[in-house]
């Protein structure tokens, strides 16, 4: 009884100085605040848990470190590396097109590259710089300097890219396919279109039947421009089919496949 009556009196005491210390820490001490993890970190984390790990490899210095799914081409015959962006706030394996194209691509020769994608809230120069360090450390791999070079871009990303190469000439590439394009304003949109026209490179752009209006609508503006512009090296095509199917995706890839046929790479 007498033991337990002293733990009460010093529990009692110990109340004004554990409050005097809490009142201090919060005069001299900001409040830490919990932000929510990105919704890129969350991918990064998934795919570090990627099956076959030997696919995961992180690229760039402490500065621009960046998450890749790496696949070797799989043929007797090396024809190139290809750079896949996908969309934004999707992942580096998107289950749909962009991990098709993974397998796809290593089949027909390709080393493959696919980029986790920005998912920040980021302004434009912020995004743009990120992405121009990302291809110049893709650019400096050694698989990179022999074959064809084949960017595929994604959705959002078009845009962003296409400004990066237009602006930079030391980044090149020796063909590029755009899937379901898709600018945020008619600003964009048409700044895509006329950035498009002078690069020399072959461009193949590539939209669903099943897309919004909005990137139907945007994908015609491209047409017409080209065509105004007579520029002999841009195709489109509307691929049919529902994005989600494998059959829509495998045609996809094998559309791409023809093109490539057609520009002599094979």
């Amino acid at each position: 009884m007498f033991k337990a009556l002293v733990l009460l009196l010093l529990s009692i005491l110990s109340l004004p100085l554990s409050a005097a210390i809490d009142k201090n820490k919060a005069k001299d001490n900001r409040p830490e605040v919990a932000f929510p993890i990105s919704q890129q970190r969350i991918f990064d984390q998934d795919l570090t848990k990627y099956n076959d790990v030997n696919e995961v490899a992180w690229l760039g210095d402490k500065d621009n470190r960046f998450l890749t799914l790496w696949r070797e081409q799989t043929t007797a015959k090396v024809i190139g590396t290809s750079w896949i962006f996908a969309d934004t706030y999707t992942s580096a394996n998107n289950p749909n097109i962009i991990q098709t194209l993974r397998y796809q691509l290593t089949d027909k020769g390709f080393h493959t590259y696919s980029i986790s994608p920005l998912s920040q809230t980021l302004n434009s120069t912020s995004a743009e710089q990120r992405l121009q360090a990302q291809l110049g450390v893709l650019q400096e791999k050694i698989v990179s300097q022999d074959g064809k070079r084949l960017l595929i871009l994604q959705g959002a990303n078009c845009d962003a890219m296409i400004n990066v190469l237009s602006n930079n000439t030391e980044i090149y590439v020796d063909a590029i396919v755009l899937l379901s394009a898709r600018s945020a304003t008619p600003e964009l949109a048409s700044q895509l279109s006329s950035q498009l026209q002078p690069l020399k490179v072959p461009i193949l752009d590539l939209y669903a039947q099943t897309d919004n209006l909005v990137i139907i609508e945007q994908a015609k503006i491209r047409h017409t421009a080209a065509k105004r512009a007579n520029k002999v090296n841009y195709r489109q095509i509307e691929v049919i089919g529902l994005q989600g199917q494998v059959e829509t995706q495998i045609a996809t890839s094998q559309v791409i496949y023809g093109w490539l046929v057609t520009l002599d790479w094979y």
